[in-house]
């Protein structure tokens, strides 16, 4: 089924979602070879083919561009600023080259602010990956870089007056392979991130993961995930390491549901120097994502996830997070789309009983005049509370154009 975020405005898609964390993949399309997510569940609507962008050939290699811009209005940057009219643009390549497994992605965008320069945002994404997939074994090498903004509707952004730019590169690399009726996949990665304005909170990770599958002939596989990651701050008496342990079951090969449930324990230790309400700590952990097709025209994506520590997290303030999204996607007649979304997190912070809830809730409605041309309407609205913080909201609407040649 078609992915229609691409469709969704840039500046909205990160309106919604706040600062993007350390997860580059996050950024990604979906379903792009060795890189980001794989490709969601795979059911071919009968209206798709009449306006699905035609790829451009070039060797090898397929070159998807896009080009996306528009008008919209912002009720509240930040949440606290006045309202104001907005532009935004965003130009996006993918080269794959399929059969080599090779997969890029560079993007671009801006948001401009009328009422108030200095909410505008601006940013690009850039990254590659290459995968190298043999009879019983799959070697992937990924890396990427990002500029994008912490806002005062991401979790640990302790009120923010305007966006904070900052940089994040990172870089992958897996070794998949089987034996017998086990799947082994150890990872590794290391993140780094840098901030313009706010050095104390630039930080690095490394992450070692194992991913250990045994599939006993079913429809479903059991999972197990053994990860370990260790944060470096620049203020080192933040520094932490963070450990987790979970086992559950995995099934996505029956083609009309995708489920995945996960559940476990996990530890995080600080420094030595660490301040004196920054204990060690253990806490259950679950991690729980669904997709289903109730027919050829729509997708329903659901998740869920609680973590004794944001491992993706920027900032030094530790604190456990319990979060739930939801997805609804439907193709309909006319080659119009609709999309909407909803996702809630809190954090409750170690030690000082300081607690936060950040909602987020979007919808897109895509009309495709042809197979190069889309217009749509996008309308997103972010949520904070805290007991630390001053309420507040905002509501964004956009139009856009998109452009696919």
């Amino acid at each position: 089924m078609r992915n229609i975020a691409i469709y969704a405005p840039a500046g909205l898609v990160f309106a919604a979602h706040g600062a993007a964390g350390m997860e580059l993949d996050t950024l990604l399309p979906a379903g792009i070879p060795g890189l980001g997510a794989p490709a969601p569940l795979t059911i071919i609507g009968s209206l798709q083919g009449r306006d699905r962008p035609v790829p451009i050939q070039l060797g090898n290699f397929t070159l998807e561009p896009t080009f996306s811009t528009g008008l919209g209005y912002d009720s509240a940057p930040n949440g606290n600023a006045a309202g104001t009219e907005t532009f935004n643009a965003a130009p996006s390549l993918i080269v794959t080259d399929i059969p080599a497994g090779f997969g890029a992605y560079i993007a671009g965008n801006t948001d401009v602010l009328a009422g108030d320069p200095a909410q505008d945002t601006a940013g690009y994404t850039a990254a590659a990956g290459e995968e190298a997939v043999f009879p019983r074994e799959t070697l992937s090498l990924s890396g990427g870089i990002a500029r994008t903004a912490q806002t005062g509707f991401g979790l640990n952004t302790l009120g923010l007056s305007k966006p904070i730019a900052f940089t994040a590169a990172g870089l992958n690399a897996s070794d998949k392979f089987l034996a017998g009726m086990f799947t082994l996949k150890p990872e590794f990665s290391f993140t780094e991130a840098k901030f313009d304005s706010l050095a104390a909170e630039d930080v690095s990770q490394f992450r070692a993961s194992t991913a250990i599958d045994y599939t006993p002939g079913g429809p479903f596989r059991l999972v197990s995930l053994f990860e370990a990651t260790q944060s470096l701050y620049r203020a080192k008496n933040f520094n932490a390491q963070s450990y987790a342990a979970l086992i559950g079951i995995d099934e996505d090969a029956t083609g009309l549901w995708e489920y995945r449930v996960l559940a476990g324990a996990a530890w995080r230790v600080p420094a030595p120097n660490a301040p004196t309400n920054a204990a060690a700590r253990a806490a259950p952990v679950l991690e729980a994502q669904a997709t289903w097709a109730p027919s050829e025209l729509d997708t329903i994506t659901a998740g869920a996830a609680r973590e004794i520590d944001d491992p993706d997290q920027i900032g030094p303030a530790g604190y456990t997070i319990t979060e739930g999204d939801l997805a609804y996607t439907h193709e309909m007649g006319g080659g119009i789309d609709t999309n909407c979304t909803f996702k809630a997190a809190n954090a409750a912070y170690f030690g000082t009983g300081l607690n936060e809830t950040i909602f987020n809730a979007a919808g897109t409605i895509a009309w495709h005049l042809n197979a190069g041309l889309a217009v749509n309407v996008s309308y997103a609205f972010n949520d904070r509370q805290a007991n630390f913080l001053r309420a507040a909201n905002e509501h964004i609407v956009t139009f856009n154009a998109v452009f696919t040649p």
